[in-house]
């Protein structure tokens, strides 16, 4: 199952979604941006004046490099990265699945999960 294995980004913090409040591919390339899984991975923390909140008006390193990726790679000229003061981590997924979203809370739901209720 080695093999399988992927890193991802998920924002489990109420308020805003990591990868789900961003559209299709812009989604799916901020759920395994490396360096943000780096920075991350190495003990970094995201606060509210790193995404440009109360009188910020500068993104934290890594997310202007996110933002600057995204604007050359899909032509945007924003990328909704609320998410990333969410509790924003890093998780591990083997095979095959999707992120759930409620209200900004993101979490991983696996195709071959078994907890379906069945009515």
């Amino acid at each position: 199952m080695e093999g399988n294995m992927k890193k991802i980004l998920v924002s489990h913090g109420f308020g805003a979604g990591w990868s789900t409040w961003n559209s299709g591919e812009i989604g799916e390339y901020m759920l395994t941006y490396q360096p943000v899984i780096d920075f991350l991975e190495s003990g970094g923390k995201f606060t509210e004046t790193d995404i440009g909140g109360y009188n910020s008006k500068k993104l934290h390193p890594v997310l202007q490099q996110l933002a600057d990726d995204c604007k050359e790679k899909f032509g945007v000229e924003y990328v909704c990265m609320l998410g990333a003061d969410s509790g924003l981590r890093v998780e591990t997924v083997y095979g095959p699945f999707k992120i759930y979203e409620y209200d900004g809370s993101e979490s991983i739901q696996y195709r071959d999960e078994q907890d379906w209720i069945d009515a």
